[in-house]
């Protein structure tokens, strides 16, 4: 996950880097942190380049800087997570000589959680991590694999990002929570999300992303026949 952060203040800066670092510890999630001093530094890596994430803005910026960093980094890139951060401090007491509270480890915490799971009032999944519950946004899930007294989902949160993900719940129980018109059982340790699907054939199912998983010569056929059927009505429906 490739993050970027405008923070004038060293001291917040380092303070920030390592709560965000503990987040991705914590999650399991390989992060990358370029860090800017201010919005002019950015604004020139950003015309040239373009490839975050997220990106952290200290709150501390006027409005008016806020509002045209934001409608810049959004141009050309509608999706951008913004993540908007007060100074750090260890406690989570005021700043000296600030009138406003810091934001604290766990708020930050929640609002990573945010920007990689899920995005407004989208079809969630909930399931259980050995962190505590998580909310995945169901149109990014590729696959669910049950392993051991548990499952493993593979999640793409953010354009061709592909990561995994353990949590506690059973494969019976996750597939009672996802919307059977998107996700199908299509092994006995698999379920699959219909529209990460690139191609079956009897060696299996390959997705979108270059997984590929296996497919029961039971579902097979079916499975086949349903794809076509949801793509000759995505075909009538473009046409329209």
């Amino acid at each position: 996950m490739k993050l970027a952060m405008i923070e004038g203040e060293e001291t917040h800066a380092e303070l920030l880097r390592r709560y965000v670092k503990a987040w991705g510890r914590e999650r399991d999630i390989p992060l990358s942190i370029t860090s800017f001093s201010d919005k002019e530094d950015f604004r020139s890596m950003w015309e040239g380049q373009r490839d975050i994430d997220a990106l952290l803005v200290d709150t501390h910026m006027a409005d008016e800087d806020r509002k045209e960093l934001s409608g810049f980094a959004r141009k050309d890139h509608i999706d951008l997570a913004i993540i908007f951060t007060a100074g750090f401090a260890e406690n989570g007491d005021k700043e000296p000589g600030s009138s406003k509270k810091s934001v604290g480890r766990e708020k930050l915490f929640r609002c990573m959680d945010k920007v990689l799971y899920r995005e407004g009032r989208r079809d969630v999944l909930v399931v259980q991590t050995k962190t505590g519950p998580l909310e995945l946004v169901a149109d990014r899930i590729m696959f669910v694999e049950a392993q051991g007294s548990g499952c493993m989902i593979e999640f793409c949160p953010q354009r061709n990002w592909t990561f995994q993900l353990e949590c506690r719940d059973s494969l019976a129980a996750l597939e009672e929570q996802l919307d059977k018109k998107y996700f199908r059982r299509c092994h006995r340790a698999y379920i699959v999300r219909l529209d990460k699907i690139r191609r079956v054939n009897r060696s299996g199912i390959e997705l979108k992303n270059g997984s590929r998983i296996p497919v029961s010569r039971a579902i097979y056929g079916d499975l086949r026949q349903m794809l076509r059927r949801k793509r000759e009505q995505e075909q009538e429906e473009g046409g329209a």
